[in-house]
């Protein structure tokens, strides 16, 4: 065998032998690495916290809050968040009359809400889907948001909250910067 034939069977070789050496020790642990369990009782953790996740975010996206700052209400003084919440009560109790076992429409809500002495001007009303009515009250620096679902039998919910900082009043803005 020539030198040149004896080196390029060496290289082959040699080759084949670290290809084989690496493609062995693919996926197998190394002295030092932790494993599943290793030093821990408890269940396997979601991993390590990322510079992306953003605590306290509603689920940790990112950005969460940047992305939904336009959607921020103006803070309530502690005697306006008292009439807001009596507003709720005084919203559920009266309407849940209207919400039990039928659909109600719009102009129905409308004129109960009216009925329960709200001025009808500071009334919004409307539907999504074709069981669930919805509703605004603008009381001043108070919005008193809710609606009707003619799917569960008399369900009504509400909330207050301040005013939409982006400048649309009661009504939730519907994109942002």
């Amino acid at each position: 065998m020539t030198p040149a034939r004896h080196t390029a069977k060496a290289l082959a070789t040699a080759a084949v032998l670290v290809l084989t050496t690496v493609l062995a020790c693919c996926g197998t642990q190394r002295a030092g690495d932790a494993g599943p369990g290793a030093g821990s009782s408890g269940p396997p953790s979601a991993g390590p916290a990322t510079p992306y996740v953003e605590p306290g975010a509603d689920d940790g996206a990112p950005h969460y809050r940047e992305n939904h700052a336009f959607q921020s209400t103006a803070e309530l003084s502690p005697a306006d968040r008292a009439r807001g919440e009596a507003a709720v009560k005084k919203v559920e109790a009266g309407l849940a009359g209207i919400a039990e076992g039928r659909r109600t429409t719009e102009s129905q809500l409308h004129e109960a809400l009216a009925g329960l002495g709200y001025s009808p001007e500071s009334i919004s009303t409307g539907t999504f889907g074709p069981h669930r009515t919805t509703f605004i009250v603008e009381l001043g620096p108070i919005c008193v948001e809710g609606a009707l679902d003619g799917l569960v039998n008399g369900l009504v919910t509400a909330e207050a909250h301040g005013r939409y900082l982006e400048g649309t009043g009661c009504v939730k803005p519907v994109g942002g910067h």
